[in-house]
């Protein structure tokens, strides 16, 4: 039996990066520590608990069924500090003012909304001001505080911007059942359609590069909600965040279909607006919420 009672929070901390990570590398990059640190360290907690919280392999470190059991508690004590730490951060600094937080509708919706709620109310002198928009070049400009943003893989913030990568996400092919009932993209003549982004031609690179380069695109839906809304209601199948193709009820992932890496999201901020407490304490927050979500992203 696990007593959590004998953990500490940097405990926590490094077991929780572990089962995340599922490697001693990344885990150590999260942790801004050694690998070799973080394998010592596990093997130390192991040993001052009386279990073998992982399995490990060529490939890492693997749950076992007292690490799957800790997990559940690991992350609650997480949330726990976490917000014991919000508030008190509110109260020392007494955090004010107004935050314009720049992202996408589809980020928004899916992925932040019920945090951005609870940030509010953790944060009551804080006024959030949403701006939905993909253009990252509105933080330059200054008509933002804080931007997260899809970027494709390889590809960095403008050199007057700063920010970290938060994750690198994944996306897969879904439709509704019955549109690959009566349209399986496998079988040739099967009317099955791409649901269009922003192409002019009907096999731009990104079919071709597809499970099914023979089914053609059609029509121009350049926004991940209206991608969503049209497989949803039957126009064709489509390339989605595993985020929001595995939360629309109505979609189902094709089978034999695995998410693949294709773009990260970027905090992002202006160097002007770095020191500002309220502003720290905001990026702070979303960068916990990525990474309680991160399987979520991954797929």
């Amino acid at each position: 039996m696990v007593h959590m009672s004998t953990m500490n929070w940097d405990d926590i901390r490094l077991f929780l990066a572990l089962a995340r990570h599922g490697s001693a590398r990344q885990a150590a990059e999260a942790l801004a520590v050694s690998h070799t640190t973080v394998s010592r360290r596990a093997e130390q907690l192991e040993e001052d608990l009386g279990t073998r919280l992982f399995d490990r392999d060529v490939n890492g470190y693997r749950l076992t069924g007292a690490g799957e059991t800790m997990l559940t508690s690991a992350v609650k004590a997480e949330e726990a500090l976490l917000a014991a730490e919000r508030q008190l951060q509110g109260h020392d600094a007494q955090l004010s003012g107004e935050i314009r937080l720049t992202t996408s509708d589809i980020i928004a919706e899916y992925l932040l909304i019920d945090d951005l709620v609870d940030f509010t109310r953790g944060y009551p002198e804080i006024d959030l001001n949403i701006l939905i928009s993909y253009d990252v070049f509105d933080l330059a400009r200054r008509e933002a505080d804080v931007a997260i943003r899809f970027m494709g893989q390889g590809r960095t913030p403008p050199d007057d911007l700063v920010g970290r990568r938060l994750v690198r996400a994944t996306s897969c092919y879904y439709a509704t059942p019955q549109y690959l009932a009566e349209h399986d993209p496998r079988k040739p003549g099967s009317g099955a359609r791409w649901v269009g982004w922003n192409d002019d031609e009907r096999f731009p690179d990104w079919v071709r590069e597809s499970p099914f380069p023979d089914v053609p695109a059609y029509g121009k839906f350049n926004n991940g909600m209206l991608q969503a809304a049209a497989a949803r209601k039957g126009m064709g199948i489509s390339v989605l965040p595993t985020f929001v193709g595995d939360a629309t009820a109505e979609l189902q992932r094709i089978p034999g279909c695995e998410p693949y890496e294709n773009y990260d999201i970027w905090l992002l901020s202006h160097p002007d607006l770095r020191d500002a407490a309220r502003l720290r304490t905001f990026r702070k927050f979303i960068v916990d919420v990525f990474e309680r979500k991160r399987s979520q992203l991954i797929g």
